[in-house]
């Protein structure tokens, strides 16, 4: 075999791991819900989804919900960048408060937000009294449903939004930086002018991505609409519904093509972005910037004190689920329903939070086990194809990885069942070890190669020229360089695992049997949806508010820590848009 033809089989080696398991575990399963979409030749199942009665007001809910999610939560979350990126000093606080709700799974976090939603004690129209608004039955009340939801949704998201955007104007060039207060630009003038234009692709990055989010989103809707209601309901909640809840399969994954075809145009616009990031117009504003002054000079004058106070008010919206978690976990049941409802710390009880901490044990190893293996498989296999992607070309992958996880989770939910039935891995861990790593790889893709594409070249170089190949060189001499981006991509990916609730829910039948293989494989979100107080009903004698608190807690305190501790190599390795010199 000549050099060549060896250094094109190694090259090739890097990415086939990755390519092999994205068509086992993502492309496989979503042909396979095209076709038993429609058994018959005649589209029967398309033309009864489209008869369906409810279908408008489920598409309509959608439409709420997802732009209602990505607008509020990307505008939320470029002020709050702004604000932060203008405080060194205090940047890193306000950064922690701010991605809190990103430590709580969806799951907790739509369980916390039923008990401050409580009509009668719940603190949400107690705040509402207190500016002269009406007490409202914000989940039980079906025009109000969808709207109750879309605000936990940008709650949710508005962590993430910041994130990207944040990293986008950490990005601009300190030369830039440093050019701008020579010429005298204050701090408003700089973010209009100079730092948002330069962060436009981040900023775009974050409302696409969180759309295409919120699109897929089958928590929320799942656990806030615990009496199924079609008021509620959205796209992904339907296709779950109708597949394992009705037993109308074929309608079901119809409603599921429907949905992957319309997320599919929003990912094609994210793979354009991603590819196309258009920096020499970005240059060109700053070159304009002079002439730009004057026009924009109010404005800029009024920018960061705007900026401020949102950013403050949104940081207390933010905290302020957080602080009532803990409130609720850690008191008597009897402090939770009194009217008005008690809003600071009147007696501190450990009991109910140390008993759901006994009873979550099984769940939580679970959790652990499976999160921890998804985080080491993702990078083993997404480090060397985004090397690939980077260095050899291979854009075809990076775009079928940004369309990959572009899908929502129930485009691929039939058909992951369905394989993983066949293989006798239902309520295994390895199950979800096999099938978590379709919503980490190709996100880990997509991340590495744009970390990898900001490395010098010279070392590699250097170390084929002294004779090693491109495996030898990637693992001696690339991956000590991208450990920063290694390990933000291995937190991101631990994050993602412990957050799952779908293919748990779908995959699983009981928890952990402490035995050996292991069986039972309910996680910390399956556990969390026990605690349901629309489901069991929130009373003195049953404190189930004090067990959704603590069930919070147990779920956030892993993700937690990372957020505390590692936010540096977060915001170093999460940049998908944006500008860099």
């Amino acid at each position: 075999m000549s050099r060549a033809s060896y250094f094109s089989l190694a090259s090739r080696l890097l990415y086939t791991p990755a390519l092999v398991y994205l068509v086992a575990f993502g492309v496989l399963p979503l042909l396979l819900s095209v076709y038993y979409s429609s058994p018959n030749p005649n589209l029967s199942s398309y033309v009864a989804l489209f008869e369906f009665p409810q279908l408008p007001l489920v598409i309509r809910n959608t439409l709420i919900f997802s732009f209602g999610t990505a607008g509020f939560a990307t505008l939320l979350g470029l002020l709050l960048a702004v604000f932060a990126d203008s405080l060194p000093r205090g940047g890193r606080l306000a950064s922690i408060l701010v991605y809190l709700p990103f430590t709580v799974p969806f799951t907790a976090s739509a369980l916390i937000w039923t008990t401050i939603y409580d009509p009668l004690y719940g603190p949400a129209n107690y705040f509402a009294s207190l500016m002269g608004l009406p007490r409202l039955n914000w989940l039980g009340q079906p025009s109000l449903q969808i709207y109750s939801t879309t605000i936990v949704s940008i709650w949710s998201s508005v962590p993430l939004a910041f994130l990207l955007i944040l990293a986008g104007l950490r990005s601009v060039p300190k030369s830039v930086r440093e050019a701008a207060k020579m010429d005298g630009m204050g701090m408003g003038e700089y973010y209009t002018n100079i730092g948002i234009p330069l962060s436009k692709g981040s900023i775009l990055t974050a409302f696409l991505l969180t759309l295409i989010l919120a699109f897929g989103n089958f928590d929320l809707p799942y656990i806030l609409n615990s009496g199924y209601s079609y008021s509620m309901a959205t796209l992904p909640f339907l296709v779950w519904f109708e597949i394992f809840y009705q037993d109308l399969v074929a309608q079901g994954l119809a409603a599921g093509v429907l949905l992957t075809a319309v997320v599919s145009i929003f990912s094609y616009l994210l793979i354009r972005l991603t590819l196309n990031p258009n920096k020499k117009r970005d240059t060109t504003r700053v070159k304009r910037t002079q002439n730009l002054r004057g026009l924009h000079r109010a404005l800029s004058k009024a920018f960061m004190p705007a900026t401020y106070i949102v950013s403050l008010a949104t940081i207390v919206f933010l905290v302020f689920p957080i602080y009532w978690m803990l409130l609720i976990a850690f008191r008597p049941g009897t402090l939770n329903f009194v009217s008005p409802p008690l809003i600071y710390p009147k007696v501190f009880n450990t009991a109910t939070f140390l008993a759901t901490l006994t009873q979550s044990e099984p769940y939580v190893i679970t959790t652990l086990v499976v999160s921890i293996s998804v985080m080491v498989f993702t990078i083993i296999v997404a480090a060397p194809a985004a090397f690939s992607v980077a260095r050899q070309n291979k854009r075809w992958l990076l775009l079928m990885c940004i369309y990959l996880y572009g899908l929502p989770s129930t485009s691929y939910v039939f058909g992951v069942y369905t394989i993983i039935y066949h293989i006798h891995l239902l309520n295994t861990w390895l199950g979800l070890i096999l099938t978590f790593p379709l919503f980490t790889v190709p996100f880990a893709v997509w991340t590495l190669t744009n970390f990898y594409t900001t490395l010098p070249r010279h070392y590699e170089e250097a170390s084929l020229i002294d004779g090693y190949t491109p495996i030898k060189s990637f693992y001696r001499v690339v991956m000590p360089l991208a450990r920063p981006g290694l390990f933000a991509t291995a937190l991101l990916s631990f994050i993602f695992s412990w957050h799952l609730l779908l293919f748990p829910l779908v995959l699983s039948e009981t928890p952990y049997q402490y035995n050996f293989p292991p069986t039972g494989s309910f996680t910390v979100t399956n556990f969390a949806t026990l605690f349901d107080p629309q489901s069991l009903g929130s009373t003195v004698t049953a404190n189930v508010w004090g067990q959704v608190g603590s069930a919070g807690i147990i779920l956030a305190i892993p993700v937690m820590i990372i957020a505390i501790f590692a936010q540096d190599y977060l915001l170093r390795g999460l940049y998908p848009g944006g500008s860099r010199e």
